[in-house]
């Protein structure tokens, strides 16, 4: 893991531009300038000998900074690192190079002599990216605050699945490439591929590296299955165990099988320091879930137009007959017109919260796995294996149709049809950005690097191609088959979020807060229940997620 940042623009105040970035780089910071770029790298050197970027041809005409870890670079050569490949796969492939790269990066290539910006996330924008374009100047980082600090307004988030083709002197878009097109034929009907991919990306993952490995452990599915994992593969790791809302028995038989575990208790003294320490070090940002919140406001504002079009047909036909039918037909619509008032303030102040209020450093999730991050890199445990991901693929945080959590599209009942849903809300952005950017700010804190298996390539691709009968056959079938046949103790058909305990109120304060287990597809509420042909209709609105996309386009 590192940071990086180049621009068109010069850098004054190294230190400044670079402070959250330094955090995730703390081994060494690198700042050349070529041909009138300016190229930032912070390092953390995790894979290979220690490799100062930005990357050059020989004449520096072909320039390279990345951030992440390429997994298959020994595919293309006998390099010394994995960001060595990146100006070879260039060569050979040219703008369709990310698509050979199996990893978990951002990246940014210039071709000075073909005048070429490109730059690219990850399939699933694993590692941060932002842009801004002011005029003829650039600038792209791992953080805002550079970009920011740089002086330029309103930088965009690069999206999950995408490389930008941009000519260089006019930064105008030449064209846009998916990373990966995932293939929605369900076909396979059993778990052996996706059993096989889901231990390969655990391989890749803790091959070839020079710092220990840790997991944050719980007591659900997702960490459970990676913890599973490890132990088929015989694997060193050490475990994390916050007790919080976790289940303590299914924990303790978990913690009784693994070598290097430690079960922490978490006070309020110990979480407010964890928090502070993210108040100093890590990068803010606004996590902007959307829990449905939406859905129900745009509902409401429907039937506010209906009604007021109502009234404004039956009001001139009251004044003038004062007929008692239609007095109380104006009687009942007033009195809803008001009711949906209320309602539509109350969910617009709801939907402005989600947007600018959800701040990552206030999230209790956040500020908890700051502790395990920090309690990990005190023992020189700086790869951390992370679950994030299960959730929004294998179950949309669902099961049955039933939604766990507003922001759901399916309810982790996968239709015969995926064509028709995807991508999920989930999928690639909402709940994955908001959670994936949480758990690489919070370890880039700590100059940890975080690894997700389950966002693994193949790992999604081998899950969508399972028939849906065998998606829907239990809550995330794929861990719960994984798990049942290791002989893995798991809480069945259980969802509870990582919670250490405490509840933040919005104002600053937090108290103690313990999350319920609840079994998964018992509807709590009729809006939990999946209406799919509303989802459906909903589908193409989520394929316009390219947000770059639309920016460069409209200039």
């Amino acid at each position: 893991m590192c940071g990086i940042l180049a621009t068109s623009r010069r850098i004054v105040g190294l230190n400044h531009v670079t402070e959250f970035l330094q955090f995730r780089g703390p081994d060494l910071t690198n700042h050349v300038e070529i041909n009138g770029v300016d190229f930032v790298h912070t390092l953390l050197s995790m894979t290979g000998l220690p490799m100062p970027q930005p990357f050059t041809n020989d004449d520096n005409s072909v320039v390279a900074l990345f951030n992440g870890e390429i997994y298959n670079y020994r595919d293309f050569g006998d390099f010394d690192s994995d960001g060595c490949c990146i100006l070879p796969i260039y060569e050979k492939f040219g703008f369709d190079c990310v698509k050979h790269m199996d990893g978990e990066f951002a990246l940014v290539l210039i071709d000075f002599e073909k005048d070429i910006l490109l730059f690219s996330t990850d399939i699933f924008s694993i590692k941060p990216l932002w842009l801004a374009i002011e005029g003829r100047d650039f600038a792209l980082s791992s953080y805002e605050s550079s970009i920011d600090r740089l002086g330029f307004a309103e930088p965009i988030q690069v999206e999950a699945n995408s490389t930008y083709i941009l000519c260089l002197s006019t930064l105008e878009l030449i064209k846009r490439k998916d990373v990966y097109c995932f293939d929605l034929t369900q076909h396979k009907g059993d778990f052996v591929d996706w059993n096989r991919a889901f231990e390969e990306a655990i391989a890749k993952r803790t091959q070839n590296i020079k710092h220990g490995i840790f997991i944050g452990l719980s007591s659900g599915y997702d960490s459970g299955a990676i913890a599973c994992a490890l132990e088929n593969q015989n694997v060193d790791f050490t475990a994390y165990s916050v007790i919080g809302s976790e289940n303590r028995d299914t924990i303790e038989k978990r913690i009784a099988r693994t070598d290097a575990s430690r079960l922490m208790e978490l006070p309020l003294e110990k979480f407010l320091h964890s928090r502070e320490y993210l108040k100093n070090h890590c990068e803010e940002y606004a996590l902007r879930i959307d829990n449905g919140e939406q859905d129900i406001l745009d509902d409401f504002q429907v039937k506010y137009i209906e009604v007021c079009d109502i009234l404004d047909e039956l009001e001139p036909i009251y004044r003038e007959l004062k007929d008692p039918e239609v007095t109380d037909k104006v009687r009942v619509n007033r009195n809803e017109k008001k009711w949906l008032e209320q309602k539509i303030s109350q969910y617009l102040e709801v939907v402005e919260y989600r947007n600018k209020g959800q701040m990552l450093t206030n999230d209790n999730g956040a500020i908890g796995m700051g502790h395990i991050c920090s309690s990990g890199r005190k023992e020189g445990q700086l790869i951390y294996l992370s679950g994030s991901g299960a959730d929004e693929i294998f179950s949309d945080y669902g099961f049955g149709g039933v939604k766990h959590f507003g922001h759901s599209t399916i309810g982790g009942k996968f239709p015969e049809s995926l064509e028709r849903v995807f991508p999920w809300k989930n999928f690639f952005d909402n709940t994955q950005r908001a959670y994936l950017m949480k758990e690489e700010y919070v370890s880039g804190s700590h100059g940890i690097e975080g690894r997700y298996p389950f966002l693994d390539k193949m790992v999604v691709q081998e899950f969508l191609w399972l028939t849906p009968e065998l998606k829907n056959s239990t809550y995330k079938s794929v861990l719960h088959q994984y798990m049942e046949e290791s002989g893995y103790p798991f809480d069945k058909q259980q969802k509870v979020g990582f919670n250490c305990g405490f509840s933040f109120d919005g104002k600053g304060n937090y108290s103690n807060k313990i999350s319920s287990h609840r079994i998964v597809g018992e509807a709590l509420r009729e809006s939990l229940i999946v209406n799919l042909e509303r989802e459906i209709g909903k589908t193409r609105q989520r394929k316009n997620r390219f947000k770059i996309l639309n920016h460069l386009s409209k200039d």
